[in-house]
C-alpha cells in the first residue's frame, strides 16, 4: 500500500490519527495539480495586482555618494590633533560616523543652504501612492510638488522629510560609506547628496578648528602655571645644596655603590675560597692516605713504590733466611727509612693544606670587615640624600612637564592651521537616469514567486478543508479496514443509471469496470480463513456511494465461476435491482417477510447464468421490523444449500437501521466508499454505529476512483484490460 500522502499525513485535521506512512513527493505534486485552478487564479491575481499597483506608483530616483571616513586626518606635519583618535577600525567608529552623517543639525545645514522649504521632491514614495492617484481624478501627478511647499514649514520638518529619504551603508571590510537619497526628483537627489558630503566636511574641520583653539587656550594657561612650579622647585634645590654643602651627589653615590658591589663579590669569592680549603683540610685529616693531595704528590707516590717493592724483596727472601740474616736486616733498614720520609713528607702536605686554610679563612673574615664598612658608608650617604633627591625629582618633573606643554602648545598652533580632515568624497553623486522604485521588473519577479507560493499554499489549505474520502489510503486510514479493491470511474450516457454499469461488466470482460470487480471477488476469497464468506451484506454511508452496482458485480463476478449464486435487495424503501434485472417485484423479500409462502417461490432467475436475484417487493410500513424478524434467518438457511453464494444488498447505514440489523443477523459485512464523494466524518459515524451494533465489515471497496490521474498509480493496474470493443445492448429481460 502507498504512502497515505498529504490527505494522510500533511493535511490531516487536527486530533485525527496519520499513521505512520511517509510523505512521498507525488502526494505533494497531486494535491497541486488537483487544485491547479486555485493555484492559477491566486497566481494571476497577485501578478495582475503587483503590475498595476507597480505601475501607478510615481517614479523615485535615487542617487549614491561614496564616502572614504580615515580614523586620523592626513599628517601634513607629524603632529597629533587635539580631537581624540583611536588606532584601528571598529565598530563604534563607523556607527559614530553614520550617526553623525544622519544626524538633525547636519541635515538642518543641508536644508538650509539648498532652501529645501520651498523645493521640490523632499518626500518618500510611499506618501504619493498609486491610490492616492486613483482617487484624485483629473489631477495631474506632481513629481516635483513637495509637501513642505503646500504650507509653511519650518527646518525641522524639512530635515525630517530630508532625513527620510537617506539611507547611510557601510561597506563592509573597507572605510566606505556609501549614502543613498530618494526623491521624485533626479536633480535634486544629486544636489542633495553633494550638499550633504561638503556640509559633512566642513562640520569636522570647524569641529577641529574650535577644540584646537580651547586647547591653545587651555595649554598656554597650563604653562604659566607649570612655569612658576618650576622656578620655585629650582630655588629650594639650590638652597638645600648651599645649607648641607653638597656639591654633587651622583658620582659619590655612584662610586660608593660600585664599591659595595665590588666587595660583595670579593666576598662571595672568599667564602668559595675558603670552603673549598676547609673541605681539602676535613678530608685530609679524616683519611690522609686516600685523600687527593697524597694521591697526587709524585715524592710520596715514589716513596710508596719504593717500600712496596722493599717490602716485596723482603717476604721473597724470609723464605730463604732468617730476620737475622744481615741482608735481610739491611732491608728491613731500608723499608723503616722509607717509612720514617713518607711519614715526614705526609707531615708536610698536611700543613700545607692547613696554612691554605687559614689563610683563606682570614681573607674571608678581611672582606667581610670591609663589606660592613662600605654599606655603612653608602647607607649614611643616603640618609643625607633623600632630601635632594626629593627636591631635585620635583625639579625635572616640573621641567618636563613645563617642556611637554611649550611642546604641545606650538604643535597645536601650527596644527590648528591646517585645513585638512579625514573625510574624502571617493565618487561624487550623480543625476540618475532611471528610476530606482518601482522595479517592475523585480516586482513582477517577487509576484510570482509569492503567487506560486500564495496559491500552493491556498490549494494545500483547500486540501486541508477538503473532508472527503479521495484514495483508497484515506479510506484504509479512516475506516482501518482492509481495501478489498477499488472500482474505477466510468463515463454515463445521459440518462443512464449505475448500476447498469454492472451488467455491461458481464457483457465486457476486458473492460476495467469488470477487472475491478474480479480484484474484489479475489481479495473476499482470501478475506477468511475459510475463503469468501458464503454470505455477506454490501453497504456504505450513504445512498449514490455505488453499493447497489457493487452488489450486482460481486454476483455476476462470482456466478461467472460456475457457481449458483442468489443476490437479494435488502433495501425494501428503494427497491430497484429488479429493475436492471428484469425481474418481477411483486413477489420479492418483502412479501416473504411478511407472507407466508416458500422460500423458493421468492427466487427469480435472470438473464445472466447462475445468477438468481429476490427483488425487494411490495413497499412495507415497516421494513426494520421485518428484517430484524426471525423469518430472515429462516429464509437464508433454506438457500444456503442451494446457492454458494448470497450477497445482500442492504441500505445505507447512517440514518436507517436497517443494515445494521442485516450485518448483525448475516456477520459478514462489505463496507462501499465512493472516492470524492463519502465524508470522513460520515464514513467514521457509520462505521461506530456499525461496530457499535456488533459488526465489523471484513473490507472495504472504494468506487469512482479516477484513473486517469497517474498518480495515483492504479491505472496501470487495469492498462491491459481496456476494452477496445464496443459495448453491446442489453438483452431484452
Amino acid at each position: 500500500m502507498q504512502s497515505a500522502g498529504l490527505s494522510a499525513a500533511v493535511l490531516a485535521p487536527a486530533g485525527e490519527p496519520t499513521g505512520d506512512e511517509a510523505v512521498h513527493f507525488r502526494d505533494l505534486l497531486h494535491v497541486i495539480l488537483k487544485r491547479k485552478w486555485a493555484v492559477i487564479a491566486f497566481f494571476l491575481l497577485a501578478v495582475v495586482t503587483t503590475a498595476v499597483a507597480t505601475s501607478m506608483v510615481t517614479p523615485i530616483f535615487r542617487s549614491v555618494i561614496s564616502l572614504k571616513i580615515d580614523r586620523e586626518q592626513m599628517q601634513v606635519v607629524n603632529f597629533k590633533d587635539v580631537t581624540p583618535t583611536e588606532q584601528g577600525w571598529d565598530q563604534d567608529f563607523t556607527r559614530t560616523q553614520i550617526e553623525l552623517l544622519k544626524s538633525r543639525t547636519l541635515a538642518e545645514r543641508v536644508v538650509e543652504q539648498l532652501n529645501l522649504r520651498q523645493d521640490r521632491g523632499l518626500r518618500k514614495a510611499e506618501r504619493n501612492g498609486w491610490w492616492s492617484e486613483a482617487f484624485r481624478p483629473g489631477a495631474e501627478p506632481e513629481v516635483s510638488a513637495s509637501p513642505v511647499a503646500t504650507a509653511p514649514r519650518g527646518n525641522e520638518v524639512a530635515a525630517g522629510s530630508f532625513m527620510g529619504s537617506m539611507t547611510v551603508e557601510p561597506v563592509r571590510g573597507s572605510r566606505l560609506v556609501r549614502v543613498y537619497f530618494d526623491s521624485p526628483d533626479p536633480k535634486l537627489a544629486a544636489d542633495a547628496l553633494n550638499a550633504l558630503a561638503q556640509n559633512f566636511i566642513n562640520v569636522n574641520l570647524e569641529r577641529r578648528y574650535d577644540a584646537s583653539s580651547y586647547a591653545k587656550a587651555f595649554l598656554e594657561e597650563k604653562l604659566a602655571q607649570t612655569k612658576a612650579r618650576l622656578e620655585d622647585a629650582e630655588r629650594a634645590l639650590v638652597a638645600f645644596q648651599r645649607e648641607q654643602q653638597i656639591v654633587t651627589i651622583g658620582d659619590t653615590q655612584n662610586v660608593l655603590a660600585q664599591t659595595l658591589g665590588d666587595f660583595n663579590i670579593a666576598a662571595s669569592r672568599a667564602e668559595q675560597e675558603r670552603v673549598k680549603a676547609e673541605e681539602q683540610y676535613r678530608e685530609f685529616v679524616a683519611n690522609p692516605e686516600g685523600s687527593p693531595q697524597v694521591l697526587g704528590s709524585p715524592s710520596l707516590m715514589a716513596l710508596k713504590q719504593a717500600r712496596a717493592k722493599s717490602q716485596v724483596e723482603y717476604q721473597n727472601l724470609l723464605l730463604t733466611f732468617k730476620p737475622t740474616y744481615p741482608k735481610m736486616q739491611q732491608l728491613q733498614s731500608d723499608i723503616d727509612e722509607l717509612d720514617r720520609q713518607i711519614k715526614a713528607e705526609t707531615e708536610i702536605l698536611r700543613r700545607s693544606i692547613e696554612s691554605v686554610y687559614k689563610v683563606a679563612k682570614a681573607q674571608e673574615a678581611t672582606i667581610l670587615s670591609r663589606l660592613e664598612a662600605s654599606k655603612k658608608n653608602v647607607l649614611d650617604l643616603q640618609g643625607r640624600s633623600i632630601q635632594y633627591n626629593i627636591l631635585k625629582r620635583d625639579v625635572e618633573t616640573n621641567r618636563q612637564f613645563y617642556e611637554g606643554l611649550l611642546l604641545r602648545m606650538r604643535e597645536v598652533s601650527v596644527a590648528g592651521g591646517i585645513g585638512v580632515n579625514n573625510v574624502t568624497i571617493v565618487d561624487p553623486a550623480q543625476v540618475p537616469g532611471r528610476p530606482y522604485k518601482p522595479d517592475l521588473r523585480r516586482n513582477l519577479l517577487i509576484a510570482v514567486i509569492l503567487g506560486l507560493i500564495g496559491g500552493i499554499g491556498i490549494a494545500f489549505f483547500l486540501e486541508y478543508l477538503d473532508d472527503r474520502l479521495h484514495r483508497p489510503e484515506d479510506m484504509e486510514r479512516i475506516t482501518g479496514l482492509p481495501v478489498l479493491g477499488v472500482v474505477p470511474r466510468v463515463k454515463l450516457a445521459k440518462g443512464e443509471e449505475k448500476v447498469v454499469l454492472a451488467m455491461r461488466a458481464h457483457q465486457d470482460l476486458r473492460s476495467d469496470f469488470a477487472e475491478a470487480y474480479r480484484s474484489v471477488r479475489t481479495a473476499l476469497q482470501f478475506a477468511t480463513r475459510e475463503g469468501a464468506p458464503r454470505q455477506f451484506v454490501v453497504t456504505s454511508t450513504t445512498k449514490g456511494e455505488g453499493k447497489s452496482t457493487t452488489s450486482l458485480s460481486l454476483a455476476i463476478n462470482f456466478a461467472q465461476a460456475g457457481q449458483p449464486v442468489l443476490l437479494i435487495d435488502a433495501d425494501l424503501r428503494n427497491a430497484h435491482l429488479h429493475k436492471y434485472l428484469g425481474v418481477d417485484n411483486s413477489r420479492g423479500l418483502s412479501n416473504f417477510l411478511s407472507g407466508d409462502f416458500p422460500a423458493l417461490a421468492a427466487v427469480h432467475t435472470t438473464s445472466i447464468p447462475n445468477l438468481f436475484v429476490i427483488p425487494g417487493g411490495t413497499l412495507p410500513p415497516n421494513p426494520v421490523e421485518l428484517l430484524s424478524g426471525p423469518k430472515l434467518p429462516t429464509l437464508l438457511a433454506q438457500l444456503s444449500d442451494r446457492f454458494t453464494q448470497i450477497i445482500i444488498d442492504a441500505p445505507p447505514v447512517l440514518g436507517l437501521a436497517d443494515a445494521l440489523v442485516l450485518g448483525n443477523q448475516i456477520g459478514s459485512v462489505v463496507f462501499v466508499v465512493a472516492a470524492g464523494s463519502t465524508r470522513k466524518a460520515h464514513c467514521r459515524n457509520a462505521l461506530k454505529r456499525l461496530r457499535q451494533a456488533g459488526v465489523n465489515p471484513i473490507g472495504a471497496v472504494m468506487t469512482k476512483l479516477n484513473l486517469r490521474d497517474s498518480m495515483y498509480g492504479y491505472e496501470s493496474a487495469y492498462y491491459y484490460y481496456r476494452s477496445t470493443v464496443d459495448v453491446p445492448e442489453l438483452p431484452a429481460a
